[in-house]
C-alpha cells in the first residue's frame, strides 16, 4: 500500500513540475532508502514520508534525514 501511494506521489510531483522531488521519490522506490538534506525539495519528500507512515530518522546534528521503505 505504501509503495502504491509513493507511485501516485511520484506522478503528482511530475505533474506539478517538481522534478527533484519526483527523482527523490523514485530513488526511494528503487533503493528502499534515501538520505535527504535541508533543501525545500527534500522537505517536501520528508512531509510525504510522514503522511504515508514511512520510517524517518535523523542523522547526527539533524542536518540529514534518512527515510526507509519497509514492506
Amino acid at each position: 500500500m505504501k509503495k502504491k501511494r509513493l507511485i501516485f506521489a511520484y506522478h503528482d510531483f511530475l505533474k506539478q513540475g517538481k522534478y527533484n522531488s519526483a527523482h527523490t521519490v523514485l530513488q526511494l522506490l528503487i533503493k528502499k532508502k534515501v538520505v535527504l538534506g535541508l533543501g525545500d525539495d527534500d522537505f517536501e519528500v520528508e512531509k510525504l514520508a510522514y503522511k504515508i507512515g514511512l520510517t524517518v530518522s535523523y542523522g547526527y546534528r539533524y542536518n540529514s534525514t534518512h527515510i526507509y521503505l519497509q514492506e
